[in-house]
């Protein structure tokens, strides 16, 4: 009997796609079915066997002298502002695991406020999903919105209503949308937290979304933080009296349902700071715990402490380092391309 490609066994194929550099895996999956469903299975080997491809990243020379005062990931890219007010590439995207970047230009309308307003990265609903950026002017309105695909910068017709602004750092990505933290003025003096969906598709924000706690406040009571479980939940952080985070089970554009996943009172806790502002947090679900990045004045404004809350009444801490990073985002490795070919379109994705 001959031997084809779609008869070898099962350990010569993964034998052979060891071999393969990544660059190469999209030619490789045309090849015939089983090595293209191989090569999506066992990119990273979920059943706890060896990783046939270095899940390391590239060390990416643009960030040489790039100060990043942002940091958003969506899909495998990360999407970095610099805080160099005199130049005129203040924004990258960056696959690290393919040391690939592209720097974007700014326009003239945004540029000199461009640390100023809300940012938000995403993806569309195309085939090859077209990642965006979305930002918006805080000094003299208006929002504007990049086309990895188009190279391009278009204006939006969007707006909010007056009572409704978006807080200028922290969307997060999720399923290709962003998640902005929002605050909805109810007097003077006196707001609530909500959370608002961008929908990249549609290029529209969706409605108000609910929260699981009550906010309502006066001005400055209370801390609000968003993040991601894996790219299948949203988490929300509240801290109070007590530090309490929420997942959620549902979630789209129009609507949310939470399920409580934490809830701390800090002042039982030995050791605990008096004085505590968190920040960027993180969420292991198999493990129970969450990280929570914070300040212990209003004046460290670099994250230097994180603390560990397990689900079972586990409590711990440790200093990160003398001079933390501004920003961080958790990272998982993608094959999104950067590149545009001589039609000046994207290069599909190799997922």
């Amino acid at each position: 009997m001959t031997t084809t490609m779609s008869t070898l066994p099962v350990v010569l194929v993964d034998e052979i796609l060891a071999r393969v550099p990544i660059t190469s895996l999209r030619s490789l999956r045309s090849t015939c079915k089983k090595w293209e469903a191989s090569s999506k299975t066992n990119l990273l080997d979920l059943n706890g066997g060896d990783d046939f491809v270095d899940t390391s990243v590239n060390q990416v020379s643009a960030f040489d002298g790039f100060a990043i005062s942002q940091l958003f990931h969506c899909d495998g890219l990360l999407f970095c502002i610099s805080n160099n007010h005199y130049s005129n590439y203040t924004l990258m995207v960056c696959n690290m695991y393919l040391g690939e970047t592209r720097l974007i230009q700014n326009r003239s309308l945004f540029e000199s406020y461009q640390n100023f307003g809300s940012y938000a990265f995403g993806y569309d609903s195309s085939k090859n999903r077209n990642h965006k950026i979305l930002r918006n002017n805080s000094v003299s309105g208006g929002y504007e919105i990049y086309s990895l695909e188009s190279d391009s910068w278009k204006d939006l017709n969007v707006d909010l209503e007056k009572s409704i602004h978006l807080w200028r750092l922290g969307s997060v990505s999720l399923k290709g949308n962003a998640y902005f933290r929002v605050i909805k003025v109810i007097e003077e003096g006196v707001w609530e937290y909500n959370l608002l969906c961008f929908d990249f598709t549609r290029e529209s924000f969706g409605k108000l979304l609910s929260l699981p706690f009550e906010s309502l406040g006066d001005e400055g009571e209370g801390i609000m933080v968003i993040s991601c479980v894996r790219d299948d939940h949203l988490a929300v952080l509240y801290q109070r009296d007590t530090l309490g985070i929420w997942i959620s089970t549902e979630i789209e554009p129009n609507k949310v349902s939470w399920r409580e996943f934490l809830q701390v009172d800090l002042a039982t806790l030995d050791g605990f700071p008096d004085v505590f502002i968190a920040g960027r947090f993180i969420v292991d679900e198999e493990k129970q715990v969450v990280v929570v990045f914070g300040q212990e004045t209003e004046l460290d404004l670099n994250h230097g402490n994180a603390f560990i809350f397990g689900r079972d009444g586990y409590f711990t801490s440790f200093t990160v380092g003398d001079a933390p990073p501004e920003d961080f985002t958790s990272y998982v490795p993608s094959l999104v391309s950067l590149q545009i070919d001589k039609t000046g379109k994207r290069k599909a994705r190799d997922d």
